[in-house]
């Protein structure tokens, strides 16, 4: 008895058929997205950008975790932005004078700059850094004056000769003692807690220095630099950086780093690593299982067996040695994949396909006409087979998307390329989870899950079409 198999279906009806159902609908429409969003990647994000990923130098204008600035919508308040006061701002105020006496040289330098604050909670931090150029020593003081009127000394201090920049930021012990003692000034109150960005941009009360409880004080706040050098060469150049607490997109990490450059790359990666990997491991397969069943006898033997070795040995195991042994990069990972790949599931369904069609009469007569068994392999048998492998490659593709993020979860993917799951790894190292940093886990999580389930719901739609069990009628 010959069993008739399904007939072969070309890929433009295929394709057809699968806009046909509500699964492949849905599946073209995330796949679409993810094309628009690997075609924004250049524009957006070029690889220069990408080579500054590992370099947190390149992120410091940036706020440090912050949230996605749609979060306002939720919370129902304005969350703040960075502000940021180039050297610029302040050197179109900057003047200065120099006074002769004698031998005696005095320079005098003043810049101010001026920002508005009006929004409904406090900013996360603040940092103050400065250039100059200090021959014989130079005194530096920095204010800043609140809307209402008063004037908070930040810094006051000499600087010896050769020193070229500093830094000053609400994290310095300096700065929270100074915070600390305008309250003690203010209420009379020692702080328990000692924030210099909740302390200076808070309305005076008993309450200022908590941040649960303190109001902002909005309005135009203004920064005086004021310095005295002793040579007319000395100078000096400000920027201060009011940081937010919101971040474009999808906000921060703990680096500073735009999230929004490490998931758009993600993408490519991701849809890379996972579209060649199925896609070469299925055909290879898909080769093998036809050679196999068509030609039976030792070659069947050998290739079955060998195909049950290798289904036996736990690969994830042995790539996480290799990974962590040998630091490779992505490509090479992908590599290693296929070789222990070569032969699985797919050689054994396919067998049992092929075992099927080459007793058709179409490939007796073949036969009998005497062409050759690889004129027979790639012009009768692969093409009835192929409809089968697209189905198989849609589905292979979400377990190398979670392959690819689970090694790089765990710190053994690309050291280079920033992807899904290495910044899913990042935020389970620093903690997310725990300080509520949920747009760092759920957002490359949530961009994992969409690409695994488009591939999920297209392999099933395409099975649909060439399983004759699961046609619809």
């Amino acid at each position: 008895m010959i069993v008739v198999s399904a007939p072969p279906v070309g890929a433009k009806a295929i394709l057809k058929e699968v806009l046909r159902t509500k699964s492949g609908i849905i599946a073209i429409a995330i796949l679409a997205f993810l094309v628009c969003v690997v075609v924004i990647v250049p524009l957006y994000a070029p690889y220069d950008v990408v080579k500054k990923w590992n370099d947190p130098r390149a992120w410091l204008d940036n706020p440090r975790c912050a949230a996605p600035e749609w979060v306002e919508l939720m919370v129902g308040k304005k969350l703040p932005r960075t502000i940021k006061i180039s050297m610029e701002d302040f050197r179109a105020t900057k003047y200065s004078t120099v006074l002769s006496h004698g031998n005696l040289t005095i320079k005098l330098i003043r810049m101010m700059a001026y920002f508005d604050y009006d929004y409904d909670d406090f900013p996360s931090e603040f940092g103050i850094m400065a250039n100059m150029t200090c021959l014989k020593g130079m005194k530096v003081d920095i204010k800043l004056i609140r809307p209402d009127g008063d004037e908070i000394l930040l810094l006051s201090k000499v600087f010896s000769s050769g020193e070229s920049s500093f830094m000053l930021s609400s994290g310095d012990s300096e700065v929270k003692l100074i915070a600390s003692n305008y309250v003690a000034e203010v209420t009379g109150i020692s702080p328990s807690l000692r924030l210099p960005q909740v302390i200076l941009f808070a309305e005076k009360s008993e309450d200022m220095w908590n941040p649960s409880k303190a109001k902002v004080l909005k309005g135009r706040y203004k920064i005086v630099l004021e310095a005295t050098s002793f040579t007319p060469e000395d100078d000096i150049d400000l920027e201060v950086i009011i940081y937010g607490k919101v971040f474009g997109v999808f906000g921060t990490d703990s680096l500073r780093r735009d999230l929004l450059v490490g998931l758009l790359w993600g993408a490519p990666v991701a849809l890379a690593f996972a579209l060649t990997a199925a896609t070469a491991v299925t055909l290879i397969q898909t080769f093998l299982g036809i050679v196999s069943g068509y030609f039976g006898g030792k070659v069947d033997e050998i290739i079955q067996r060998f195909t049950d070795l290798m289904m036996i040995i736990p690969v994830l195991p042995i790539l996480i040695l290799i990974s962590f042994l040998y630091r490779i990069g992505i490509w090479l990972l992908l590599v290693i994949i296929v070789g222990f790949s070569i032969v699985g599931s797919t050689t054994k369904v396919v067998r049992s396909m092929v075992l099927q069609i080459k007793e058709e009469q179409y490939i007796l007569a073949a036969v009998s006409y005497g062409a050759s068994s690889w004129r027979i392999i790639f012009r009768h048998i692969f093409p009835r087979v192929l409809p089968y492998t697209f189905s198989l490659i849609a589905l292979a593709v979400p377990s190398y998307i979670f392959l690819e993020a689970a090694l790089s979860f765990l710190g053994l993917g690309d050291p280079v390329l920033p992807t899904w799951g290495k910044i899913l790894g990042e935020a389970h190292a620093e903690g997310a989870a725990y300080y509520g940093y949920w747009w760092w886990i759920l957002i490359p999580a949530g961009f994992i899950a969409l690409t695994a389930i488009a591939f999920a719901l297209l392999g099933y739609a395409i099975d649909k079409i060439v399983n004759p069990r699961l046609r619809e009628i």
